[in-house]
């Protein structure tokens, strides 16, 4: 077992669980014993990550969601409630990238990147609070981003809902702290994923040219893996971070100390 305290039986959603940073989440949740429902709004690659999780534990379900959309939440938690009756963690780790500046970003852009980012990370803690009063851990955990403590040219839509979102974390305590439930953020940088690959790649230069660049900027001189994030997650869950609430772990590879 990673920790001292067993996730056994203990029900976890897991937003952009298909892939990433959030499928590596699913999987040590599963390994430590845990229900875990991956929600993606792509049924195929949700369904096609189940398969693989579901190789490490049956007890694994996913979820087609899009956490922007406010009545497919709702649909998301109810089959939660139908299903297991409570819900013990809650993982916002659904993002997307739309790179673009001030003047060339569109507003569909800025609604579409927000509207996951930011509005998806409230709706399900909005919905997920009730099933949580039910559960043993009371936990969110969000996923921010470096790109929430600190600023990069063209992406100004990814830095606004990240950096709202670490806000958004710090804002949530004061009213669910009362409730017995802690809120906490991971801040990680550059991680290998999808969608990493497709910012990365959408550069000039190519992906090789743009993810060297970025490594060269770390301290630690590597990009993230997502096995690299997903450890601090289970930790923000446990009992080892029972009078951690409000906090936010930077995974950054000593970047935002420059």
């Amino acid at each position: 077992m990673l920790f001292a305290d067993s996730f056994t039986d203990q029900v976890v959603v897991v937003t952009g669980g298909s892939s990433g940073i959030g499928r590596a989440v699913a999987e040590l949740f599963l390994r430590e014993g845990a229900h875990v429902v991956i929600v993606n709004r792509d049924p195929e690659r949700g369904a096609a990550a189940l398969a693989e999780l579901r190789k490490i534990s049956p007890q694994c379900a996913s979820f087609p969601c899009d956490v922007s959309c406010e009545d497919q939440v709702k649909d998301l938690f109810s089959s939660v409630e139908r299903t297991y009756g409570r819900l013990d963690v809650l993982h916002n780790n659904a993002g997307i990238s739309v790179g673009g500046g001030l003047l060339d970003t569109t507003r569909e852009q800025w609604d579409t990147v927000l509207g996951v980012n930011l509005r998806g990370a409230f709706f399900c803690s909005k919905y997920a609070v009730p099933l949580l009063q039910k559960g043993e851990r009371k936990a969110i955990i969000n996923t921010v981003s470096e790109l929430g403590l600190v600023a990069t040219r063209g992406s100004i839509a990814y830095c606004s809902s990240k950096g709202a979102l670490l806000q958004f974390t710090r804002a949530a305590v004061l009213e669910l702290a009362p409730l017995g439930i802690r809120v906490n953020a991971v801040c990680p940088a550059g991680t290998e994923s999808e969608m990493f690959y497709r910012d990365m790649a959408s550069c000039e230069g190519g992906y090789e040219v743009n993810a060297a660049r970025l490594a060269a900027s770390y301290p630690l001189g590597r990009i993230a893996v997502p096995m690299d994030i997903a450890p601090a997650v289970l930790f923000l869950a446990s009992s080892g971070a029972s009078f951690m609430t409000g906090a936010h772990i930077v995974l950054d590879a000593g970047f935002t100390i420059q």
